[in-house]
This record gives structure tokens, sequence and C-alpha cells, in this order.
């Protein structure tokens, strides 16, 4: 009778690793799915489901497969759950009860293979308390060394985990180029310096490669992915040269620029929609101005726009509907004389920089972290110790990179040819035949922002 009731029971299997934990022991989700599969087949139990938390901790309750697995348990799917060890299911004393107050009120038993664990009486139930508590411990602890790891394993570029982008591939542990899915970003920034649209972007990308069945937010991620210019975002920063780069650094910048100024889709045929959007700054206060109205016959449109702090919440004394053809008037009729007098500032003060050489203090703290990292190596200082050197060690590159670089130029960067382009053209003439886009392509290539005060004065920022 015992054999046939074990039989008919409905065990489910779960497995967890956190995302550092996958980083140091590898297949580690497999080698828990294989062992309880082979469990499950040799004491006869029926396998109702898998359930894996890929990159998610112990300490957190809210990871999607135990939420499905509890759920199944409360529509009494399930009669016991199998785990490889306790800390695969928690790590803490309180959240371990939240989950066995759910399998206890549905009759459900949980069962370690790698453990012997006996919560149906006192003593066994004491004994898992005290190995919690002490797991809770041991997991403050671990985590510390997993990161140190994980730090490591970034800083020496290799790849651990997540979704490897288009144009990119993995090899050797390794980011590398993807020459067959290369063309991909390169069209994606391009479209994109062509129509400063995201939407537009992707509606072209999906034109060309339909086969990628790409989305917009798929699209829009490219355009952000710091991967293109070999840099890497990790918790602990930027880490420079990860993998080789695709796109220029000015290019992938300027695009960024773009974006951040927010554009409107162009909302009827050949309108372009704002063609300031993003680029005007109230005076007063410093916000960004927002459109406001126009029509929907694009040969009565008016474009007006407004400072949103003064009618959003009255902490702005400015209610000017800033008309945009006045906007743009007056924008012409300013642009030569500041950008000539930009050019001539942006010269001079690069004639007159003075280059201090921080060479020898950044060697100085190099070998310092060599140092620091040799004795850490060697078991010779603690790992606290060593976290809190090489964290005050790498601000104090940080700053001195940053001194060296406003030494060295002690401005920011100009295209000056371009900029320069803009004089020795008939530029007013060839504005008047631009269409509404093309001219926000215009002013978006040249100006960053333009500060603009009630009576239209303004001073225009340039790139």
């Amino acid at each position: 009778m015992e054999n046939n009731k074990i039989a008919t029971e409905e065990v489910a299997l779960y497995v967890r690793v956190s995302t550092e934990e996958q980083a140091i022991n590898g297949d580690s989700l497999r080698t828990q799915r294989e062992e309880l599969t082979k469990y499950a087949l040799k004491n006869g139990f029926h396998i109702y489901g898998i359930y894996e938390d890929d990159g998610f901790s112990a300490t957190n309750l809210k990871r999607p497969a135990l939420q499905r697995l509890l759920k199944d348990v409360e529509q009494n799917k399930i009669n016991r759950i199998l785990i490889t060890k306790l800390d695969r299911l928690s790590r803490g004393v309180r959240n371990y009860y939240k989950v066995l107050d759910v399998l206890d009120e549905h009759g459900v038993f949980w069962q370690t293979i790698f453990e012997k664990y006996d919560s149906s009486t006192a003593s066994g139930r004491l004994h898992i308390n005290i190995m919690l508590s002490v797991a809770e411990n041991e997991s403050a602890q671990t985590s510390e060394r997993i990161r140190s790891v994980f730090k490591t394993k970034v800083e020496s570029k290799e790849l651990i985990s997540g979704k490897i982008p288009i144009g990119l591939k993995r090899q050797d542990k390794k980011l590398v180029v993807d020459e067959d899915k290369k063309q991909v970003v390169l069209d994606a920034f391009q479209f994109y310096k062509e129509t400063t649209s995201a939407y537009q972007t992707f509606q072209n990308l999906d034109l060309k490669y339909p086969e990628l069945q790409l989305n917009y937010m798929r699209v829009y991620r490219m355009l952000t992915n710091k991967l293109y210019i070999g840099i890497k975002t990790t918790r602990y920063g930027d880490v420079e040269n990860f993998c080789p780069a695709i796109i220029d650094k000015i290019e992938f910048d300027n695009t960024q620029r773009l974006l951040s100024k927010n554009a409107r889709k162009p909302s009827f045929e050949n309108s372009g929609g704002y063609i300031f959007q993003g680029l005007l700054k109230c005076a007063e206060c410093g916000y960004t101005l927002g459109g406001k109205f126009y029509s929907k016959n694009p040969e009565s449109s008016k474009y007006y726009y407004i400072c949103k702090r003064h009618h959003l919440s009255l902490k702005c004394s400015c209610g000017t509907n800033f008309n945009e053809v006045k906007v743009e008037e007056k924008l012409l009729k300013e642009f030569n004389k500041q950008l000539k007098k930009y050019i001539y500032n942006y010269e001079y003060k690069e004639k007159h920089s003075k280059k201090i050489d921080m060479t020898k203090e950044i060697n100085s703290i190099e070998n310092k972290l060599s140092k620091l990292k040799d004795l850490y190596i060697r078991d010779l200082i603690r790992i606290e110790d060593y976290e809190k050197d090489y964290k005050e060690y790498v601000s104090q590159l940080d700053k001195l990179y940053a001194q060296q670089e406003r030494k060295e130029t002690n401005i920011p960067d100009a295209n000056l040819e371009a900029l320069k382009s803009f004089l020795n053209s008939d530029f007013n003439l060839i504005y008047n035949s631009l269409s509404r886009i093309e001219k926000r392509r215009i002013w978006l290539s040249v100006i960053d922002y333009i500060v603009i005060d009630k009576d239209y004065n303004m001073k225009i920022f340039f790139i």
C-alpha cells in the first residue's frame, strides 16, 4: 500500500541560483535539475513540474518560479517539493516560515536530497531554525566573497551572464563582434542619425531585417547599450574596453544626447512635430520648455512652447506662450553672431590651455593597487580591508584622470569644422527650403540647448 501511495505522489522540483553563484559555479541550475530528476525517478515519484529561479537571491521571496510553485500548492496540485539543499528555498528563518505556512496549510511536504531534515518533530524544527540562523550569517559573508569574485571576473573582461545584444557574440568566455550581425547595429545608429526618431529607426530596421522580428523597445535598448562602444555597465561602475567597439564613442554620445531630447513622434505626414522640442530652456527656472498646442491642419499649424513648471505648479513666473515662428526668426538672427563668438572663444582657450602631466601620480596609485591585489591573493589581508582600500585607490584614480582631462583641454570637445561650415554657407537660404524634420535635424546637430526669456532674448549653447 505504501509503495502505491508513493507512486501516485505529485512532486515539484525547485531549483534556484543567484546571479553571483551562477557566475562562479557555472551550470549550477542544470546540476540541481539533473540530481532532483534522478532522485524523483529512483523513488517512483511523478514529476508535476520543474520550477527554476535563475538569478534570484534566497533572501528574496518575490521569485517568479517560487510564487508560481506556491500558487500550484494552493490549488492542491502538488504533494511534495524536492530541493537539493535547504538554502535553495530560503536562507532566513522569517522567509522560511512564510513559505512553510503555505505548505502546512495544504499538507505539502518538502524534502532535501543532499541533507537530512525532519520538520515533523519539535526537535527537528529546532534543528532547522538553528541551521537557518547560521545560514543567514554565512550568507552575508559568502555574498561579500562572491561579489569580490564577480567583480574580478568582470574586470578581467570575462562574460558572466545576461543576454548578448545583436552584433556581439560569445567566444571563449569573452564578447567579440559578430560580423554577420554587425551591420544591423551600424544601420540602427545611422537610421537614428538620419531621422532623430527611435520609432522611425525601428520601422526602418524592421523593414530591412524582418527575420529578426524586432520591436520598438529592443531597438531603443540597442541605441542606448554601452557595450556597442566597448563599455560594460555593472553594479561596481563602468568597465572600459570590456569588448570590441562597434560604434564610435562620439557618435554614441551624440545619439544619447538626441534621445534625451525626447522628441515627439510626428503627428501628421511631413510635419515633423515641434522643431525645437527639447532644445528650449526657461531663462527663469532652467526647465525645458514643452510643446503646448498645434492644429491638425498642416497648413494652419501653430506651434507654441511653454514653461511647464509655471503651468503645473506656478513655481516659475514665466507664463509666456513662445510662438515657434518668432523663436525661429530670432534664432536665425542670433545664430551666426553667437556662433562666431563661440568659435573665437573656443579657439582662444584651446591655444592658451596649459597641459599638465598627471602620469606620475597615476602610476603611483596603480602600483599601490597592484601591491594590494598581491597582498589579498597571498591571504595577508582580509577581504574587508581589501575592498575598503581598493575603493579608495580607485576613487583617487578617477579624480586624477578627471583632473588630467580638465588640465589638458580646459574646454569641452567641439567639432569646429562642422560649426565653421555653417558660417561659410548661405545658411538662411538653405534653411528656408528645408522640411520641418530637416530643420529640427539641423538644430540638433549643432545646438545643445537654448536659454530663452519672456522677451525672446536667447543664449545659444553649442555642442
